[in-house]
């Protein structure tokens, strides 16, 4: 559940995003702790469960956390009940099995070689050392529950499920694969009471080792040389190795265009021996990392191909036999990118640099007024306004004359003022003075709104947001082309690989989901199945986006690892007509949008060319226009001040 509260043993947790999902719970993100996740399970959490993880917790030590994502912290829901833990969060690592086939080396691992699976075989059998040296047995081994990093690192998940021993008291393990299982465990009908040891644990590492070096081959599948059906589990009970020197059986031989076991070096050889035809003493982990060590140094590179590095057991290269003689590629070389050339364009793009453009903000004014002069008074408005002040004089001194003439109570020389205001008021002299002083004032504001317009537009230019733009688009554009050989190679890569999925479909077709026994899988399973067209290993992919009654995550899950088992003993013949016909019609399309890169880039840059060059050429123009607006500001402001200071 996203966003929801956990109570640890010394922190509180919160989970975000589910990054995953098995058989027994999902994984969760956790807020504000990049570096971990959280398992929280489907079902209520056993006591004796709850104690096998609080003991893990307390058993933590450097050497388990490199190999594995071990159990940090137990968790409590908002109830109080156990539900879940708290591990290492493993960034950037694949489940092992991605290294079994060529093209998922090729799409995760593309500059890996043989050496390379020799090495992760090597860092295999160390991180098994390290947990046995910590008294731990891992018990479920399997291809899915390791992953391995571009280094060749690699951790185990699904720790809960390791065997832990506490004093006397076991927590065992009780889930297995039969394909990984010890045969001397595979006749027991559930791992609920068994004790595995590090002796069983060596049986499941060498298979996974012999994968690695066998590039996915199971070392007890084979060619059948009987008339009756050998599965794995048979030829694991009676320990029927196929690839065995000592060919006592005589029932499985290797299958064909599969790595030599020769090709190993003779201790290797005698450690898979020793495994797969004995039950006693197999060889421990340390043996193995002894022997593959010097197995790495034995390595040596081929002058066809940089991916093609083979023991040196043999005296030419094997990888390019398999490609030469049998059409088989086991590593595949990245195509040859070919774009067609553009004359100067690669030359323009690599030497182009985009101009940032910027002007200094202006202020509302930079200049002064001192070194103006007023304009001139008309004559006219000396003369209104004394005419004025000459009348307003006279009607008042004939107010009061006549007053004081004709004796009339002292209450009239009250009037005296407001024939003085009423002069003042309507005498025409002062409205033509007042008109042309309004007249100056509503100049002197429409120049400080011009300027503050001009001041405006040359601080925030709106074609300074268009140039931004393009130049953004143009960066995008460019950083396409720098990249179009990358993405021509990964769109070739698309191609192969949908060449290699449409062989490994038809041949996974060829195993009906009816005549092949899967774990749990009964009939009324299969028949629902069936009904949604899910009718054989090619078709499992379909339950990512359809349900089907009575098919949970769990049988999913063991669908999936069926399917996955089976295509290991896929063998990938490439198509030459069909990839070279792919890869021509991907050159096409890509020299087709390199082709309109080239003319989008070319209209943008003369976008922005003229963009620029009329910017600047207004931005001129406009600070020209707004130094001559100041001046015309301050010249009707001293006019405005001059003419009311003397007329107004």
């Amino acid at each position: 559940m996203l966003n929801t509260k956990y109570i640890g043993t010394t922190h509180n947790y919160t989970t975000t995003q589910e990054i995953g999902k098995g058989g027994e719970g999902h994984v969760y993100e956790l807020a504000n702790n990049p570096s971990l996740v959280m398992k929280v399970y489907f079902e209520e959490l056993s006591q004796a469960k709850i104690k096998k993880l609080q003991l893990m917790v307390a058993m933590a030590n450097p050497q388990i956390d490199t190999y594995s994502a071990w159990p940090k912290d137990i968790v409590k829901d908002q109830q109080g009940k156990y539900c879940g833990f708290v591990m290492r969060k493993l960034s950037g690592y694949v489940p092992l099995h991605h290294l079994f086939s060529p093209i998922d080396r090729k799409r995760l691992f593309p500059d890996k070689g043989y050496n390379f699976l020799v090495h992760v075989s090597r860092n295999l059998a160390t991180a098994f050392y390290a947990l046995h040296a910590s008294g731990l047995v891992v018990g479920d081994i399997n291809e899915g529950n390791i992953l391995v990093n571009a280094q060749g690192m690699l951790s185990f998940i699904d720790c809960d499920s390791f065997q832990v021993k506490d004093g006397s008291q076991y927590y065992l393990c009780e889930v297995g694969v039969p394909r990984y299982t010890p045969p001397e465990l595979l006749d027991n009908t559930s791992f609920e009471k068994t004790v595995r040891t590090e002796n069983t644990d060596s049986f499941s590492m060498a298979i996974l080792i012999f994968q690695l070096l066998f590039l996915g081959r199971h070392p007890f599948a084979g060619r059948n040389t009987l008339a009756e059906d050998i599965d794995e589990e048979k030829a694991i009970k009676n320990n029927w190795f196929a690839y065995s020197l000592n060919n006592s059986h005589n029932k499985l031989l290797p299958p064909v265009d599969s790595f030599p076991i020769k090709g190993l070096s003779e201790e290797l050889i005698t450690l898979f021996h020793h495994c797969f035809e004995q039950t006693d003493n197999r060889p421990s982990a340390a043996k193995w990392v002894t022997a593959l060590d010097a197995f790495l140094k034995t390595m040596v590179n081929c002058t066809e191909s940089h991916l093609h590095i083979y023991p040196s057991t043999f005296t030419d290269c094997p990888w390019c036999a398999f490609k030469e003689k049998r059409n088989i590629l086991y590593f595949i070389d990245s195509q040859a990118t070919t774009l067609p050339e553009s004359s100067g364009m690669e030359d323009f793009i690599n030497g182009y640099l985009i101009e940032k453009l910027s002007f200094p903000k202006l202020k509302t004014t930079n200049q002064s007024a001192n070194s103006l002069t007023p304009l001139p008074i008309q004559p006219k408005y000396s003369q209104y306004k004394k005419f004025h002040e000459l009348t307003l004089i006279g009607g008042v001194v004939a107010s009061f004359a006549i007053i004081t003439a004709c004796s009339l109570p002292y209450l009239f020389y009250l009037l005296v003022p407001v024939v003085g205001f009423l002069l003042n008021r309507f005498l025409p002299w002062k409205g033509k003075i007042e008109w042309e002083l309004n007249k100056q004032k509503r100049y002197h504001e429409d120049m400080k709104l011009q300027l503050a317009v001009a001041i405006q537009s040359y601080n925030a230019p709106k074609e300074l947001v268009a140039y931004k733009e393009a130049t953004e688009r143009i960066d995008q554009l460019i950083n396409r082309y720098k990249n179009l050989t990358q993405e021509t190679s990964d769109k070739q890569k698309e191609a192969e690989e949908s060449v290699y999925e449409e062989q490994l479909n038809a041949f996974l077709s060829n195993y009906p989901l009816s005549s092949n026994d899967i774990q749990s899988l009964g009939a009324a399973r299969k028949a629902s199945l069936a009904e949604t067209s899910i009718n054989t290993a090619a078709d499992i992919p379909k339950l990512k986006s359809i349900k089907v009654q009575g098919i949970g995550s769990k049988f999913i899950q063991q669908l999936n690892d069926w399917r996955r088992h089976l295509s290991y003993g896929f063998v990938y013949h490439p198509d030459n007509n069909l990839l070279q016909k792919a890869n021509r019609g991907v050159i096409l399309e890509m020299a087709e949008v390199k082709r309109q890169l080239e003319a989008d880039i070319i209209k943008t840059h003369q976008e922005i060319s003229t963009v620029r060059m009329n910017l600047t050429s207004k931005q001129s123009q406009l600070k020209t226009n707004i130094s001559i607006l100041q001046k015309q500001c301050l010249q009707a402001e001293l006019d405005f001040k001059t003419f009311r200071k003397v007329v107004g």
